[in-house]
């Protein structure tokens, strides 16, 4: 009888596993291990893909604002007011004295320019004589200049801005001057018979009787505020401001100058800052977010009194 010996290695015997178990177990563990790298390169992928996303969304978001920030300096580096034809000059009812400037508007290549006070600014610098800030008043929408002439317009705003000499009454220490905006420290109050003048000798509200203070006056809206001891009849000499005021053709009572609206731009200069022959005139029109629409000119030689002029 023949005896068959089967050979094992000293780990099977160890561990009384045949060569077969230990191949198996060696698979098992490889799977494993690939199991773990499957998931961590699904984890590499998600972290990438959510970093790829962030960094495009952020991307598009720089992109959109450097859009806008394109379109707001386009938009600050032109003007969308154009002159749609001739400046007017005007002069008062002496000769080479220039009352009023009157300025014809279109916009271009927008819808509609807001032109409301707070964020629209009318500058003029008249020679080296006149620099005035901001006259600008707004749309006058009681006005349609279509079928009026220029002297009616004009008399609607007010009239041409000078001296105005008128009576007024102060009741309960109140009393108010009809023609605003007024020029302020232009202001004197007089009454005769008390010996009473009320002056605001320092251009700033408050109005005076010499050195005692006696209470305010409000230059845009006329309104005097006194002790109720300064009752009783006045006459009140003062200047207008000068001013610029904007009427609009086909007016549809918004703040804007729309594209199918013609704008005229009033401008009307008091008797101590209006402008003589050969004076140089700057006029600076700023709409809000937009470039200004400068004009510059030079007064005519000789201008007849009460008299338009034009300038090309």
């Amino acid at each position: 009888m023949k005896f068959i010996y089967l050979k094992k290695s000293n780990a099977d015997f160890l561990y009384g596993k045949t060569r077969e178990e230990g191949k198996m177990r060696r698979l098992n563990k490889k799977g494993i291990v690939g199991i773990e790298a499957a998931i961590v390169l699904i984890a590499f992928v998600i972290v990438a893909a959510a970093f790829a996303f962030m960094v495009v969304n952020m991307g598009l978001t720089s992109t959109e604002r450097s859009k806008e920030a394109i379109q707001q300096g386009l938009k600050e580096a032109s003007c969308p007011l154009v002159l749609d034809g001739n400046l007017m000059l005007k002069s008062a009812d002496v000769p080479n004295n220039v009352s009023t400037i009157i300025i014809p508007l279109k916009t271009l290549g927008v819808k509609y320019v807001p032109m409301w006070t707070n964020e629209t600014v009318v500058s003029v610098k008249i020679g080296t004589r006149v620099a005035l800030a901001n006259i600008y008043m707004g749309i006058n929408h009681s006005i349609d200049p279509t079928g009026m002439t220029f002297d009616t317009i004009i008399e609607r705003l007010g009239g041409v801005p000078s001296e105005i000499t008128e009576s007024i009454t102060i009741t309960n220490g109140m009393g108010t001057l009809t023609k605003t905006p007024i020029l302020p420290g232009s202001v004197t109050i007089s009454n005769t018979s008390t010996n009473t003048t009320l002056k605001d000798k320092d251009a700033d509200g408050k109005l005076y009787n010499g050195t005692t203070y006696a209470g305010t006056i409000n230059y845009e809206t006329g309104a005097i505020s006194v002790d109720a001891t300064y009752n009783g009849g006045y006459t009140a000499v003062y200047m207008r401001r000068s001013t610029a005021t904007l009427v609009i053709e086909n007016d549809n009572s918004d703040d804007s100058l729309d594209f199918f609206e013609k704008g005229y731009l009033i401008v009307g200069l008091n008797t101590i800052q209006r402008a003589i022959p050969r004076d140089n005139i700057l006029i600076e029109i700023r709409p809000e977010k937009s470039a200004p629409l400068t004009i510059e000119f030079t007064v005519p030689e000789a201008i007849p009194a009460n008299a338009y002029v034009t300038i090309q």
